[in-house]
């Protein structure tokens, strides 16, 4: 009875749905970046991105659609305060893969700035230099494969 029960455990653990993911710290708060593989998918052009920090019971949620590459990191601005620095961007031609960063207080939560087609200079304002991300972007499309999402 007590090995049924382990199993029927360890299956419903399993079998939720999955969550790709990049993880990382920035000044106490964990920050998690990830493809969501909930069914159904709320777009047919691929895989939605949840952006995620939380410090202690609270947390903030950013979700994007229609992205094609992510990344992000911790970064300090000009007066030395921590930063979750992210960019969220599509990889067409007629995409600013140079813009579309997003800023975020590791402190008190806050969305100082998100993703948009003109956010280089207002991140550069925020953080007193130009957003830099050292590690490759995680694709979009590549982690919605893997997780064997229905993704064009």
């Amino acid at each position: 009875m007590l090995r049924i029960a382990a199993l029927s455990i360890f299956t419903a653990i399993f079998s939720l749905p999955a969550l790709a993911q990049d993880q990382f710290q920035c000044a106490g708060a964990t920050v998690t970046i990830g493809v969501d593989a909930t069914m159904p998918l709320r777009s047919t052009e691929g895989a939605d991105v949840i952006l995620r920090v939380e410090r202690g019971p609270r947390s903030t949620i950013l979700r994007y659609s229609n992205v094609d590459f992510v990344r992000g990191e911790c970064d300090t601005d000009a007066n030395h305060f921590s930063r979750v620095i992210y960019q969220a961007v599509c990889g067409g031609s007629g995409c600013h893969d140079l813009s579309n960063w997003g800023v975020i207080d590791p402190e008190s939560l806050q969305a100082l700035l998100v993703p948009s087609n003109d956010s280089l200079e207002p991140a550069i304002a925020l953080l007193g230099h130009k957003p830099v991300l050292k590690g490759k972007p995680m694709s979009v499309s590549a982690e919605a494969h893997r997780l064997g999402l229905p993704t064009p």
